[in-house]
């Protein structure tokens, strides 16, 4: 079989999985007792686990899934549990993720740290036997919280067990050094409304520490309509509220979306203009170390589709090419296409908004039908240095 074919078989696979993903899912419970195996936190790390369900229930089946769903581990607020949490399990498992809510700690800061780190060999256990045997991927694990939780992402991170990007929902602040320590991607949002954790006081601190994130770190600020509460999607019944905790769900999902590495268009509500267009948004803060690109929806016969890459006020562009390639280090990062088909697609600079925007134009040629590209970011990182980022696949449908 040629490289070329390999390849589309790939992408074909990858396509059909982020196909599902954009799907609603009826979504299914079960509480959890899980041994912690790393001698540091709680003897019992239990557990309320939201996922893709045939139907809607406690204990019904997971919903089958090809390689197992991606897996966010969250972490409750200060002198709360995990099970308040209903809304925000609920939401995120409907979208396609198998959401592991910590129920450990009500009032220890330390000892939901470690009970955060160890949550993730946890989860590997968890999928070599019993109820989520094969049901989770192991390989696209995240860590989220809300208050205290949103705080331990970082303190996690810190120590990184293997979590691959963060999500903090109207943090406190880390312990303190502990933010410069964070290399995963971190997205955090906050309201001008919280009166328990003020953004100025955490959240904004929080993300300036953050100076040693490998990709792109941001912080996004909604106006006084968001509270420390509804942010997380607690004790909201509907209006503003609501409205507030389904941007939040939108922004968390397309950002562990991307890192994930499970849709090319994932950034778009994180950080493009879709999720610049929410009435309530006061500021949109990123900083880039490597740039990444997306798109803002799918390739199709005869259509032209914004392609976006985050890098800081400079040069940005994207790279494309039919096939992906055996990643090359170059004096710019790593070079992930093929070389043989490779050419510079698109070319521009990133402006205030820490974004440059281009066109993916596709011919009505029935011939473009099931085409592979594959592209990649070029563009300006921290310090000014040009650097080579993210590579993501999309095939042309009709």
């Amino acid at each position: 079989m040629s490289s070329y074919r390999f390849a589309m078989r790939t992408l074909l696979a990858l396509w059909l999985s982020v196909s599902a993903l954009l799907a609603q899912f009826a979504v299914g419970t079960r509480d959890v007792a899980w041994p912690n195996t790393t001698g540091q936190g709680t003897a019992s790390l239990t557990a309320r686990v939201y996922y893709p369900a045939a139907t809607a229930g406690s204990g019904a089946p997971l919903l089958p899934r090809s390689g197992g769903w991606p897996v966010l581990v969250f972490l409750h607020g200060f002198a709360t549990s995990g099970t308040l949490y209903t809304a925000f399990g609920q939401a995120f498992a409907a979208r396609g993720f198998a959401v592991v809510v910590s129920t450990t700690t009500t009032f220890d800061n330390q000892g939901q740290e470690y009970d955060g780190r160890a949550l993730y060999p946890a989860v590997l256990a968890a999928n070599l036997t019993g109820p989520f045997a094969g049901g989770f991927d192991v390989q696209r694990i995240a860590l989220a919280g809300h208050s205290m939780g949103g705080g331990n992402v970082a303190n996690v991170f810190a120590n990184n067990p293997g979590y691959r990007c963060g999500f903090a929902v109207a943090p406190v602040e880390p312990r303190p050094g502990n933010a410069a320590r964070v290399v995963a991607p971190v997205a955090i949002v906050a309201g001008q409304g919280d009166a328990i954790a003020p953004w100025q006081t955490f959240a904004q601190p929080y993300y300036q520490g953050l100076t040693a994130v490998d990709g792109v770190r941001s912080l996004y600020l909604m106006n006084g309509d968001a509270s420390h509460t509804n942010l997380a999607g607690l004790f909201v019944s509907g209006g503003a509220g609501a409205q507030v905790f389904a941007r939040v769900v939108d922004v968390g999902v397309g950002w562990c979306q991307h890192w994930l590495g499970l849709s090319p268009q994932g950034l778009e509500q994180a950080l493009g203009p879709a999720a610049r267009a929410e009435p309530r948004l006061v500021s949109l803060s990123s900083a880039v170390t490597a740039p990444q690109v997306w798109l803002a929806g799918p390739l199709a016969l005869g259509t032209s589709v914004r392609t976006s890459v985050a890098a800081e006020p400079g040069l940005a562009g994207v790279v494309a090419a039919l096939a992906p390639g055996q990643p090359t280090a170059t004096p710019f990062g790593w070079f992930r296409l093929d070389a043989g088909t490779a050419y510079v697609a698109l070319v521009g600079s990133a402006g205030s908004e820490v974004r440059f925007d281009g066109q993916t134009v596709v011919p009505a040629a029935p011939g473009f039908l099931g085409l592979g590209l594959w592209l990649q970011a070029f563009g300006t990182g921290a310090g000014g240095a040009l650097r080579l980022g993210n590579a993501v696949g999309v095939v042309v449908g009709s």
